[in-house]
């Protein structure tokens, strides 16, 4: 299963959003894509004006048939994965479910909600709860290190990544610009040149909160640990 969470976590429910599915879906299981749970969004369409839930035709959920239609649920509140070098008020949470729509063998988990519900997922157009703060434990696949070079380290401000879009990383605070409007001409602090043209410079406007620790996991005895590598906690606050 493509889970950027580990199971150590704390949260309250009360800091949960359940309006938005998420724009994107992994194809199985063991995809590791922006459907993935662990995955910093933000929002993409938030039309109020719309119905909470639109019925659309979904083809490849089911079988087409002469004079009928495949009518399918889809919430239209949606988030996506949150840009490179975004500030803080503009990303939502974390999922803390994968979306999906078959299970490992390409079986549809619209006809098995039983096997979804154990892959702690939710069917494409489907809400996927959304946490804004807390704390949780991230694999390697959560975290951007690119451009940085060098895993976060404990006390550093979490931040959305330089390189990858919904993943974060580390920034030393005495790092960060205090407020960076594009005049400045301050030679230090935190500045990454991205592959796609431009610059991400940090400021304390991109802290999403604090890195509490990182370690690495490692595989005991003959059962391979599918976790295995590094793996950090962070105090989410958005």
């Amino acid at each position: 299963m493509a889970n950027r969470l580990l199971p150590f976590r704390q949260y309250d429910e009360n800091d949960v959003i359940n309006l938005f599915s998420n724009a994107a879906a992994d194809a199985k299981p063991s995809t590791n894509g922006n459907g993935s749970a662990g995955v910093f969004v933000s929002v993409s369409a938030g039309n109020l004006d719309k119905s909470p839930v639109t019925y659309v035709d979904r083809t490849e959920l089911g079988a087409s048939h002469d004079h009928t239609r495949n009518q399918y649920p889809e919430v239209q509140l949606q988030v996506t994965a949150a840009a490179v070098g975004a500030k803080a008020g503009e990303v939502v949470g974390i999922t803390l479910k994968q979306t999906l729509e078959t299970d490992e063998n390409g079986e549809k988990l619209l006809y098995n909600p039983v096997k979804k519900d154990e892959l702690q997922a939710v069917l494409s157009g489907q809400a996927v709860p959304i946490a804004t703060r807390g704390i949780f434990t991230l694999t390697d696949d959560a975290v951007d290190c690119t451009l940085t070079s060098a895993w976060p380290s404990p006390g550093q401000a979490v931040v959305m990544g330089p390189e990858t879009a919904g993943k974060v990383s580390g920034i030393a605070y005495d790092s960060l610009y205090a407020d960076y409007d594009g005049t400045t001409t301050t030679t230090t602090g935190a500045k990454f040149a991205i592959s796609a043209g431009g610059e991400v410079i940090y400021s304390l406007g991109h802290v999403l909160g604090t890195w509490l620790g990182t370690g690495t996991r490692t595989s005991t005895g003959p059962t391979t640990d599918a976790y295995a590598g590094t793996y950090g906690v962070i105090k989410l606050n958005l």
